[in-house]
């Protein structure tokens, strides 16, 4: 018993007198000990994190699932609120949830306020996704409403996307759409694209369409498309487009060109 207690006492002193000649040799046993816990912690941390991410990530596509779903079987105008205010809350990357919208058996006026809303995501996701809706689909208040949602993803000078529809939609009425949205951008190439469709296009309702969407371009060169087509000789119904829309145009220009025309009379 005497003997332990010895070697006990001798190994107590032989630690106290290697932590005294550590700092000596400049190690700092205080300093190793706190670099060990921090290292510990953070592989605990790191490992938690590479382990919750898949399950916040399914809970998060359930969740989805389940807002969704009520929509279904919500009051139109109620359901119509529920897909703005879940799109409002969506960051760009997660705005895709609301996709599938499309695919279930709901009134189309909540699935077309679905389009208006992911419209107000600006992601190339988006943008490919409505046109897809806007150039494939047989529902044409559908496609028309993804035109129009494309519209409002894209810059302001921006229309090669609507130039894609206005060539490739299978309805005129999608393509009338593209032509008002195309209107919407003040820029050279959305004049030029909409004087091309008055000029060289065979359907009346179409020509119309462009000249009242140069009206909304507020450039100046729209107003001399539009003065161009007022003294062409175009079909009665195309002039008189062109009219209404130099009167709706806030310029001198436009004025004195519907003078002109009350004095040839």
């Amino acid at each position: 018993m005497e003997r332990t207690r010895i070697i006990l006492a001798a190994c107590v002193l032989g630690a106290f007198i290697i932590l005294a000649l550590m700092p000596v040799f400049g190690i700092r046993p205080v300093e190793m000990a706190k670099d060990a816990v921090a290292s510990f912690r953070g592989a605990r941390v790191q490992v938690t994190i590479e382990e919750e991410e898949p399950i916040i990530a399914e809970r998060a596509e359930r969740n989805a699932v389940a807002r969704l779903s009520g929509i279904e079987s919500a009051d139109p105008e109620v359901a119509k609120a529920a897909v703005y205010a879940l799109a409002n809350s969506l960051e760009d990357d997660e705005v895709s949830m609301l996709f599938p919208i499309l695919e279930r058996d709901i009134d189309v006026e909540v699935q077309k306020a679905a389009l208006y809303a992911i419209g107000n995501h600006e992601t190339q996701e988006v943008r490919e996704f409505l046109m897809g809706v806007a150039l494939t689909h047989e529902n044409v208040e559908l496609a028309k409403a993804a035109t129009y949602g494309l519209s409002n993803s894209l810059e302001d000078d921006e229309v090669e996307p609507l130039l894609a529809i206005l060539r490739g939609a299978r309805d005129v009425e999608v393509r009338k759409a593209a032509l008002y949205q195309i209107g919407n951008a003040s820029s050279d190439r959305a004049v030029e694209a909409l004087v091309t469709v008055v000029k060289e296009g065979e359907d009346a309702e179409m020509q119309k369409a462009a000249i009242y969407a140069l009206a909304n371009t507020d450039m100046e060169s729209a107003v001399d498309a539009l003065i161009g087509v007022l003294k062409s000789d175009a079909p009665t119904e195309v002039r008189k487009a062109a009219v209404h829309s130099l009167g709706n145009v806030d310029s001198d220009k436009a004025r004195r060109a519907l003078i002109e025309v009350l004095n040839s009379q």
